[in-house]
């Protein structure tokens, strides 16, 4: 009886809480994918790079294990050299391996439905300059055609 008292709240848990490598996006460039939390709490969500072979990686403060009421995050992206962003002057530390990172610029995710699964818009710009780029994200969801 135990037992199945405890798979029961296991389950309960797994469909409450979406994975987060379920949480998907499509965008004009490609799919934007919640990749992992940071042990600092903030969300990584990854992106592809025209022509690159690695993705851009976003920080979201305040996101990390939020999938209700969700509404606007600011961050930071960062891209590698090569990826046709431009270099910025000051680097900024990578917040997971603590390397600095020329390629990156201020982003903010605003989500357009506050729950799981949701639409957002991002804004970013380039080193500390004000946004410049928009991008819409649709979140892919199992089933639907």
């Amino acid at each position: 009886m135990k037992t199945s008292i405890i798979a029961a709240a296991a389950l309960s848990a797994a469909i409450a809480a979406p994975a987060l490598a379920d949480e998907v996006w499509t965008t004009a460039i490609g799919e934007v994918i919640y990749d992992h939390e940071t042990e600092d709490g903030h969300a990584v969500l990854t992106y592809p790079i025209q022509g690159q072979p690695v993705r851009g990686i976003s920080y979201f403060d305040g996101l990390a294990g939020v999938f209700e009421g969700r509404g606007s995050f600011s961050g930071v992206w960062i891209e590698y050299e090569g990826s046709g962003a431009p270099r910025c002057p000051y680097a900024i530390m990578d917040p997971e391996t603590g390397d600095p990172r020329y390629y990156w610029g201020q982003t903010t995710i605003t989500f357009v439905q506050p729950d799981f699964p949701g639409s957002w818009i991002v804004q970013r710009g380039y080193c500390f300059e004000d946004p410049s780029e928009f991008l819409a994200g649709e979140p892919v969801v199992a089933g639907a055609q």
